[in-house]
């Protein structure tokens, strides 16, 4: 802590897998132990995840978002060592914590395309962290 400020742990970041359901049914609630949560939708709908060119870029789009909310969660980039180390703790645990949902997907992709279809739902990878 400097200056009063405090950083946010993004030990409490989650990433969630969302289910693509209908309208009619209830989202599913990300929560942590903050007031305020910082979060991003990664969709990969118009990717091929059973090529390696589909997979790289859902692993673009997903290190875009990472950098992104762990950004916006330490408060924006003032070049201060603290922002540095915060943006470094909470991308590795996003990271961490992205990588099965990008792994599901993939898996999903490589079963519809070896044999029309997979027992692994549909989704979106969702990114959300506390400020």
């Amino acid at each position: 802590m400097t200056n009063g400020k405090t950083l946010v742990s993004c030990a409490a970041a989650a990433l969630v897998l969302l289910p693509v359901a209908p309208a009619a049914a209830k989202p599913v609630v990300v929560t942590a132990p903050t007031d305020q949560l910082v979060v991003r939708h990664v969709s990969y709908a118009d990717l091929d995840l059973a090529t390696n060119e589909g997979g790289a870029r859902l692993h673009q789009r997903v290190g875009s978002a990472v950098s992104d909310v762990c950004t916006e969660a330490n408060n924006w980039d003032n070049g201060s060592f603290e922002f540095k180390a915060g943006v470094m703790k909470c991308s590795t645990s996003a990271w961490n914590q992205a990588q099965p949902q990008i792994d599901r997907a993939m898996q999903r992709a490589r079963e519809i395309a070896s044999s029309g279809s997979s027992t692994i739902a549909a989704a979106a990878i969702s990114i959300s962290v506390g400020r």
